[in-house]
Formats: C-alpha cells, structure tokens, sequence
C-alpha cells in the first residue's frame, strides 16, 4: 500500500542506523564525541524495528481475521517463512565463520553447545544469557522478536483501543521495572558484566517499545484520538515520568523506552506527511530488505577486516564515513540477492502452504 511506504522507511532509517553503530566497532575510530554520541545512538534502531513490526502485525492480523478460517495458524506459518530461512543460513553462517569457541556472550561456557544452536533453531535462545547473543551477531534481536510473535494473537485478542493500548504499555514498563529491580538483586549468572547485558537485551526489557507500536496501530490506522485515553492513565504515566526526571534514575523509562515514544512521534508525523529525505524509493527499498541487511552486515564487516580492507583515510571522520559507505552497499548489494533467492521465495513457499490449508477447511 502506498499510504504505508513510510513504514519500509522506517525500517531503511532503522537498519542503517545498527549498521552506523557496528561500522563504529570495526577498524580505527576516531572521530569528534558529539558525532560518535550520534552513531552510538544508531543501536536504537532495533527498537524502530520493533514499533514497526508491532504496527505492520497488528494491521495486518486484523485485516486477516475475518478472511481466514485459521488466522492464527496462518499467521505464525507466515511468521515463520519470514524469519527462519535467513535466519538458519545465519546460524550456518556464523558457525563456519567463528566457529565453536569461547567468546564474550558464552561468559561461563567455553564452548557453543548442541543445546545452544539448538534453542536458536527453535528461537528460544532469548530465554538464557549465555545464548541469547553468542551464536548469530545480533540473533537476540530475533529471538526477542519471536517471542513478541508468540504472544501477539493474545494481545490483540485483548488490546482493543487505544485506552487499552495505553494501559498496557504502562503495566508493561512496570512489569519490566519490577522484574528489573529483582533480577538486579538476585543475580543468575556469575558475570556482572554479561548479566547487566541480558537484562537489556531480554524480553521483558523490550516489550515497552513493542506495545508503542500498538498504540502507533490504534492511532494511525483505527483513527482514535488520544482523548480516548483516560486521564488516569494519563496521571499514572506522568507519575512514572516526573518521578524518573526527579530521580535521575532510568529504570523506569529507559533510554531505549523514550527513544520508542521518538519513534512513535516520528511514525505519527511521517503517517501524515511523508518527507521525501525520509520516504523515498532507496530508503524503501532499503528497509524492504532490511532483514537480510541485519543479518549479512556483521559477514561483511567480518571480511572487510579479514582483508585487512577496513581503513582507508588518515582523517577520522572522513576514515569513518567511507566505512559505512563500503560496508552499506556491499551490504544492500548481498542482501539483495538473499530477499530475492531466500526471503521472497520462502513467503512465497508459506502463502501456498497456507492457501492449501485454507482451501481443506473449506472444503
């Protein structure tokens, strides 16, 4: 649909964003601070996909709920050939590439277990600090996403306006508060380091900004006033948020968290205006084959280094800029070639899968 471009545009804005913060981690880096502030910043991009794929998911589950006779099942096989091709070539991938040996995300394990590439391949690598991010770089975010796959059906089963929406999002950052502060206190894992991480990157921590997306659906697409949310919300919300700002301390919204709500203003003001610097048929297409991109960036930094091909430039910043330049369009270049002979294949594969199942039923 047209009128949705600015989403895969969120989706470019978001994956380039990850690519600037890892390009950072490569090679010499040295540029001026409010400028590496910037890209440091870019890690947030994760959340964009986050409100994104909330948003998209639960337009779309909508849209198919009364044209299907199993939505649900469909809407996890879909789910699945969307994810899982690329992702097990990933899991492939990155076990040839770095092999089976100790790194900073094994912590206490010296070595990738059975058991390890096998809660990847079932997507259950977010519920263990040691696997959530030792196998495919930046696989936690998959596995994050799947579990907010995993629960989406109930949640639209019972998020039903923008009131409700709204609610849940506070009682989601309470939940991740409550759950932060005993986890701080009675710590599973012996590395300080390593659990402070998981307590970031796990799924509690990120489903604030998932319920964002929501709230971005209930506004943009039901066309519900933000007057239909209830003014105790509204004063429980802004007890949350004048009790963080006079504290200082950030467990309650966290950075990423208010980072989401930027985003949500963001999705609201490109919903109605889309700024062409922002909409545009390259951002789009970028964010179309953001997935691949995610996932082949880290090969392609990996090599580049490998090739002893990472520096170019004495001068830091212009050194830096050329590096994400390389490393983006070989990345755009690589990945186009995944969503054409992996992703749309395999969506396409699922759609038939589906199509025959809903014709059984029917019959």
């Amino acid at each position: 649909m047209k009128k949705l471009d600015y989403v895969d545009a969120l989706r470019g804005i978001a994956i380039l964003g990850v690519i600037m913060v890892h390009t950072s981690q490569y090679g010499h880096y040295n540029v001026p601070k409010i400028i590496a502030n910037i890209i440091d910043q870019g890690a947030r991009g994760v959340q964009l996909f986050y409100l994104a794929s909330a948003f998209t998911l639960f337009l779309s589950f909508k849209n198919r709920l009364s044209r299907e006779k199993s939505p649900i099942r469909n809407f996890f096989l879909r789910r699945f050939f969307r994810i899982a091709p690329m992702y097990y070539i990933g899991i492939c991938y990155y076990l040839f590439q770095d092999g089976l040996g100790s790194r900073y995300w094994l912590g206490d394990e010296t070595h990738i277990t059975v058991l390890n590439i096998f809660s990847n391949f079932t997507f259950l690598h977010g519920f263990n600090p040691y696997w959530i991010n030792s196998l495919v770089p930046g696989g936690w975010s998959i596995g994050v996403e799947m579990t907010f796959y995993a629960v989406l059906p109930l949640l639209f089963s019972r998020v039903k306006n923008l009131n409700q929406a709204f609610n849940f999002f506070i009682f989601s950052t309470l939940v991740k508060f409550l759950i932060q502060l005993f986890f701080m206190k009675f710590q599973l894992i012996s590395d300080n380091s390593l659990w402070s991480n998981y307590l970031f990157l796990y799924f509690p921590s990120q489903l604030p900004v998932f319920c964002l997306g929501i709230l971005l659906y209930f506004i943009v697409i039901e066309n519900e006033s933000m007057r239909n949310i209830s003014g105790k919300s509204i004063l429980v919300f802004s007890g949350l948020l004048l009790a963080q700002l006079g504290t200082g301390i950030q467990l309650l919204l966290p950075n990423h968290v208010l980072f989401g709500i930027g985003f949500l203003i963001l999705g609201l003001g490109l919903s109605t205006f889309q700024f062409t610097l922002i909409v545009n048929p390259i951002v789009n297409y970028i964010g179309k084959i953001s997935f691949s991109m995610y996932l082949v960036h880290f090969a392609v930094l990996h090599w580049l280094t490998r090739l002893n091909f990472i520096d170019y430039l004495d001068n830091g910043t212009l050194n830096y800029i050329t590096r994400f330049s390389i490393v983006s369009v070989l990345t755009i270049f690589v990945s186009s070639i995944f969503y054409k002979t992996i992703e749309v294949p395999f969506q396409e594969k699922g759609k038939r899968i589906i199509n025959r199942f809903e014709k059984s039923t029917n019959a």
